[in-house]
């Protein structure tokens, strides 16, 4: 027999039910606790996790699971992990086909502590210059007065064994930059684990759901999603902040705790 609810509770996901499309409209592959966060943390609209996972049920909103892409765990090391900004990147490149002129190559610098996108360089090629390119435009962003100022922890990065980072030019300049470069090791998915995640984000937000014609259309279209995605993304693994919140609340309470401490985080 189908429960029948109240009033109260029927205008209630009325009220919600337009707002929950409208998120699924824009993120078709954002699951229920995602969509729950965005309404409550960004929207600062008070609601239940599970009814909102009632609601996107009802109305075959969730995202479908295929069962056919579960893995088969094996025993291997566990990722590194960080919670202070500007210690641990990640860098990774995927490409994006353009109805005019064929593949565009991103490269994508990612902060496993926050979760923000710091760099990022979208090219007709993917050689190491686009790489250092990214990496560059990431150490601008982030370390304004030098990445060698005194008081700061020494930055890894982490990437796959491709030709672009492991040419001698690239570890040549992550050398004289003072970057501690880490390669991941081989058969091992989870030794760059966030940037891969990053990627199939990008995808699921903005390669996989368009056709893009030209490459100066994806290029602006990526360049403000990055800035959407740094400033209204919420992450499960930072408590449902944005990256830009994480950001911004770590370096309120160093400032809180070490009043006369350098900032790590770029103002």
């Amino acid at each position: 027999m189908k429960r029948i609810r109240s009033s109260s509770v029927q205008q209630a996901d009325a009220r919600l039910l337009p707002l929950i499309r409208a998120i699924k409209a824009s993120n078709p592959f954002w699951g229920y606790r995602r969509v729950w966060a965005y309404l409550r943390y960004r929207m600062g609209h008070p609601c239940n996790a599970k009814r909102v996972y009632r609601l996107m049920r009802e109305q075959r909103l969730l995202v479908p699971k295929d069962r056919t892409l579960r893995a088969c765990r094996t025993p291997m090391p566990s990722k590194m992990r960080s919670t202070t900004p500007n210690t641990l990147w990640g860098m990774d490149m995927t490409k994006v086909l353009i109805a005019a002129s064929g593949w565009l190559y991103l490269h994508v610098v990612t902060d496993w502590a926050s979760k923000k996108i710091v760099g990022a360089h979208v090219s007709h090629r993917s050689k190491t210059e686009d790489w250092l390119q990214a990496l560059n435009q990431a150490l601008n962003a982030q370390f304004p007065k030098g990445i060698k100022e005194p008081g700061l922890q020494r930055l890894k990065l982490l990437t796959d064994n491709g030709c672009q980072p492991t040419s001698v030019r690239f570890i040549q300049e992550c050398a004289g930059l003072g970057i501690e470069h880490i390669l991941t090791s081989y058969s091992n998915p989870k030794g760059n684990a966030d940037t891969e995640r990053m990627i199939r984000t990008i995808k699921e937000s903005i390669v996989w759901p368009f056709q893009w014609e030209s490459a100066r259309q994806f290029q602006d279209a990526f360049h403000d999603w990055i800035e959407a995605y740094n400033h209204d993304y919420p992450h499960s693994a930072i408590h449902y902040k944005t990256p830009i919140q994480y950001e911004q609340s770590y370096n309120l309470n160093l400032k809180t705790q070490y009043p006369q401490k350098t900032l790590l985080i770029a103002a």
